[in-house]
């Protein structure tokens, strides 16, 4: 009986303590500007590999039309190309703390949008549904030219 109380009146006093105890700070970090630059120049560069990928990728012609293995080949590496791409961004940018916040968020969204193309040409959506996405890609795409310049 008493270890029980003993128990209790310990557990009491740590929760008294942890309740007035400061909460740590949840500062965001700070870095140098060597850090930016060198975040910025990765994330530039996933940026070029993963925009000429989909741009090759999606826009291959299959040499003959009648070969329907060729037309598949193709299909799947535009899909592997935006759906691949689209992963490998988000991963860069994760990797790259230091990256400045519109680059980030420029190649997040550029990361989303061309998941979901990818995606909707796996369900074969219809140009209602790809166009949009499509024109948000252009603008993406020129917003993050100029945020890489």
């Amino acid at each position: 009986m008493f270890a029980a109380l003993a128990i209790a009146v310990i557990a009491t006093a740590v929760a008294i303590a942890g309740w007035f105890r400061p909460a740590p700070e949840s500062a965001s970090p700070t870095f140098t500007d060597q850090q930016t630059t060198q975040a910025k120049t990765n994330v530039c560069s996933a940026y070029t590999a993963v925009h000429q990928g989909v741009v090759r990728n999606t826009h291959l012609a299959d040499p003959n039309p009648n070969d329907p293995a060729g037309q598949l080949a193709i299909a799947a590496n535009a899909r592997l190309a935006l759906l691949g791409g689209g992963g490998y961004l988000r991963d860069r940018v994760a990797a790259q703390p230091a990256t400045p916040a519109d680059l980030a968020q420029a190649v997040n969204s550029m990361a989303n949008t061309i998941e979901q193309l990818g995606v909707g040409y796996l369900e074969a959506a219809t140009n209602i549904v790809l166009d949009p996405l499509r024109h948000d890609l252009d603008s993406q795409v020129a917003q993050i030219n100029k945020l890489c310049g």
